[in-house]
Parts: C-alpha cells; sequence; structure tokens
C-alpha cells in the first residue's frame, strides 16, 4: 500500500487530518531526497516521510488532552514513542538537553530538522528527524514546543508563537536540516 493509499484509507475512517492533502501539497516545493538510513528502503522524501508519520499517528489524536498533546501524537509519538521509554530508534526526551535546553534550539529542529550524531544516556544516535515547519503554524509550533518541554522536564517550558515566528523568519531560507553539533552550539 503505498503512502497515499494510506492516508486516503484513515481520512476514510476519520483518523487523518482533514486538511492533509492541503499540507502535504504546502511541502512539495520543498521535498529532497534523503537515505534511509535504515536499509529498509533506497530512498525516501521529505514529504513521504512526514506524510506516513501524520497517517500512522492520526488515529492516536483522539486520546490527547490539549493541543499539544495532540500535535506530539500526531508528529513525534511514533518514533519518540508515546511514553518515552528510549526503546525505538529516536532518542529518548526525558530531561534530554535538547528538550529541557534553549527553547530555541528545541523550535529549530521543529521548523527545520536536525541531521548528526546525538549522544543520550550514553548511547548514540545517528538518525535524520525531518522539520516540519511547512505544515505547523507558528502557534502550533509553540503549543507542540510548549507540551514537549514541559512533558519532558524544562524548568521553563512555555515557548510563545512570537518566538517561534522570530525564529522562522530569522531561517526563513533555510532548507537543510540543522547539523546537531551546530544546535548544541546555542546557548
Amino acid at each position: 500500500m503505498t503512502g497515499a493509499q494510506v492516508v486516503g484509507r484513515l481520512q476514510s475512517l476519520g483518523g487523518a487530518p482533514a486538511n492533509f492533502a492541503a499540507q502535504r501539497k504546502d511541502i512539495r516545493p520543498s521535498l529532497r531526497p534523503i537515505r534511509c538510513k535504515t536499509g529498509a528502503c533506497d530512498r525516501v522524501t521529505r514529504g513521504t516521510l512526514i506524510g506516513l508519520l501524520v497517517a500512522t499517528c492520526a488515529l492516536g489524536q483522539g486520546r490527547a488532552e490539549n493541543a499539544g498533546e495532540r500535535l506530539f501524537d500526531s508528529y513525534c509519538s511514533a518514533c519518540h514513542q508515546y511514553d518515552d521509554q528510549g526503546m525505538g530508534e529516536a532518542p529518548p526526551l526525558e530531561n534530554s538537553p535538547w528538550v529541557t535546553g534553549p527553547a530555541e534550539r528545541l523550535v529549530r529542529v521543529l521548523l527545520h530538522g536536525v541531521t548528526g550524531r546525538i549522544e543520550i544516556g550514553g548511547r548514540v544516535y545517528d538518525r535524520e528527524m525531518p522539520g516540519f515547519g511547512r505544515v505547523l503554524s507558528d502557534e502550533e509550533a509553540a503549543k507542540l514546543a510548549t507540551y514537549t518541554r514541559s512533558r519532558f522536564g524544562a524548568d521553563d517550558a512555555t515557548v510563545t508563537a512570537n518566538e517561534v515566528a522570530r525564529i522562522r523568519r530569522e531561517h526563513a531560507d533555510r532548507t537543510e536540516y540543522w547539523p546537531a553539533d551546530e544546535l548544541l552550539r546555542i546557548r
């Protein structure tokens, strides 16, 4: 079954967002091939990856208590797990400096993605995470960042839509994932 067929089936069951097709059209201009590091495929596009993440996570939207949690369930939990047990291929988020550190670091990851080696709890992760800046509004990105920071240990969890808008404007021409080592320099 193709990604489009999965999305169509989920939409018919009421599981995928109603505006998914419009969101997918918005990301098409930025598609670029990326290498699949798991060896399970030869090539995958960022749009396909985002589409499959949204489609596979959409069924969990009904259990979320607030907008930030629903966004986390839709965009993050497939890789980072609902309960953050660190059992997936993505780094765990609990007390991670990527989440509890400067809010700007997390917002840049949410908007543009990240690539490179990340060490958490003595384990090295070398994966790519897509950015969701083309499908999330400033308000949605702020809610997602605030929820993630508050759930996983940040002392000052609040991220505002104005902060997201500022970061988005400052990096409006960015089309590549952020290198992990560059993001770690943000203090």
